[in-house]
């Protein structure tokens, strides 16, 4: 009897441990499904979207975007990852080890010379990221969160698209440290920069006090100090620092040197994006004017924005870039801003006659579709030309200037450049009869092809007193 009992026993134990481990199963498959679906759904859901208003991104009723209550902790957050964008996309298919350069023609002046004086105004406006961007939440069936997004509601702006070619002729706020060289002394060879621990790419903004600008005031002081120490104020990666030094004396140049290089000016040709109707604003390049050695954004002091006439073209090739070659003319506006998405503006003078300037809507990235587009762009005395190219790929939560893969098709334009050339920067790409963005980037590798940039984009960048 006992040994029927301890059976029975035995076997309640086996059905009771039989359940537990479905139930099990089951928690862990449903957990493993919620999860997974989550990871869909993040995946799926943007980091960043652009729209002319909310309701636009609740036209499917499946993710439903709200104003994120601070309040609450976002459920599922831990999920949240910066998929799909650009950096992570372009080590893909054929493009692995392709570099991209700039489309922008920039002739870098020499860094002992400094650059006559330019005729603007000293007006200098800083970035400013005011289009109505906020934080929402991302809701299955507006209900479950999903993760925060960055949304920018931008209004229903029509602009005239450019295509026509202007020179830049660019002064910096301080100068740009672009190398360090040593010494020759009586004593053997010393670098007092190096050793004060200034690196290249550091804006000296002043010297024992004054405000340098130029290459030639700061030349002027350091030639003058007789070796006294010397009190150099530089900025570096946004943070000021105070740094004393002792000046060198050269024996081949029989003058005073801190060892450093620097440059306070630029120059080249770029593509003007868009112009606002409303005020003669401008937005080009679609990307930032970067010193050629550092390849970081030079801070701006005055800029001249003067007409060009493209008189030649050094035609694109594998592994060399092609460029826009031209002439400067007269003055037609002033920089106002230097940005990582754009250069911006005001023109005194409309480089396009009354019939074509022709306002069109904007299209924002939701807008953009793989499949054929339109550049304007200038390639000799003619002005702005219609060519065809394709959209290959877009990385719709790009925030920088390479949002989407192009590549040229028109056999008009790939006869003339090879492709995508240097001064081509800017030129505005159309799909659907709206500008959708600009061209920014070429590959080296393979001239046909290169980047853009959306317009919402280039837009966020422009400073707010110029919309």
């Amino acid at each position: 009897m006992k040994y029927k009992n301890i059976k029975h026993k035995k076997r309640d134990f086996n059905s009771n441990l039989n359940a537990a481990k479905i139930v099990s199963a089951f928690i862990l498959s449903l957990f493993i499904l919620t999860a997974g679906l989550f990871g869909i759904m993040d995946f799926i859901t943007p980091n960043h979207v652009a729209a002319f208003n909310i309701n636009d991104l609740n036209k499917n009723g499946v993710i439903i975007y709200s104003k994120t209550d601070y309040g609450i902790l976002d459920l599922f957050s831990f999920l949240s990852h910066s998929s799909n964008s650009a950096n992570d996309s372009h080590n893909t298919e054929s493009l692995k080890n392709d570099n991209a350069a700039t489309a922008f023609n920039n002739s870098a002046l020499s860094p002992y010379v400094s650059s006559s004086s330019a005729q603007t105004d000293n007006l200098s406006i800083s970035n400013s990221n005011n289009n109505g961007e906020s934080i929402y939440t991302a809701k299955l069936f507006g209900i479950i969160p999903i993760k925060k997004v960055q949304v920018s509601l931008f209004p229903e702006t029509e602009l005239i698209p450019g295509g026509m070619p202007f020179g830049v002729k660019f002064l910096t706020q301080g100068v740009i440290v672009v190398g360090l060289s040593d010494i020759e002394t009586e004593k053997g060879t010393v670098n007092p920069a190096k050793n004060a621990g200034i690196k290249t790419s550091d804006i000296v903004t002043e010297i024992n006090g004054v405000t340098v600008n130029s290459v030639e005031e700061a030349t002027n002081i350091i030639e003058g100090s007789n070796g006294d120490t010397m009190d150099l104020t530089v900025t570096r990666d946004g943070k000021t620092y105070d740094l004393k030094l002792k000046p060198a004396f050269s024996v081949s140049d029989n003058k005073y040197k801190l060892g450093i290089w620097l440059r306070d000016s630029t120059a080249g040709i770029g593509t003007v994006t868009f112009i606002n109707p409303s005020n003669n604003a401008f937005g080009g390049l679609g990307h930032g004017i970067c010193d050629v050695d550092t390849g970081n954004l030079m801070p701006l002091r005055k800029g001249t924005i003067v007409d060009s006439v493209i008189d030649s073209v050094v035609k694109g090739k594998s592994e060399l870039p092609g460029e826009l070659k031209g002439k400067f003319k007269e003055n037609m506006g002033t920089l106002l801003s230097n940005t990582q998405n754009g250069i911006f503006g005001i023109l005194s003078n409309m480089p396009v006659s009354p019939e074509d300037a022709t306002p069109i809507p904007i299209g924002l990235r939701s807008d953009v579709k793989e499949g054929r587009a339109t550049i304007y762009c200038t390639i000799d005395g003619t002005g702005p030309q219609e060519y065809e190219i394709d959209i290959l790929k877009i990385y719709k939560n790009s925030t920088d200037s390479k949002n989407f893969l192009i590549k040229i098709t028109d056999p008009n334009l790939i006869e003339v450049t090879g492709g995508i050339v240097q001064g081509m920067s800017g030129s505005p790409i159309m799909q659907n009869g709206k500008i959708i963005g600009a061209v920014t980037h070429v590959l080296v590798s393979d001239p046909t092809k290169g980047y853009g940039i959306f317009i919402d984009n280039m837009l966020s960048a422009m400073p707010e007193i110029l919309k």
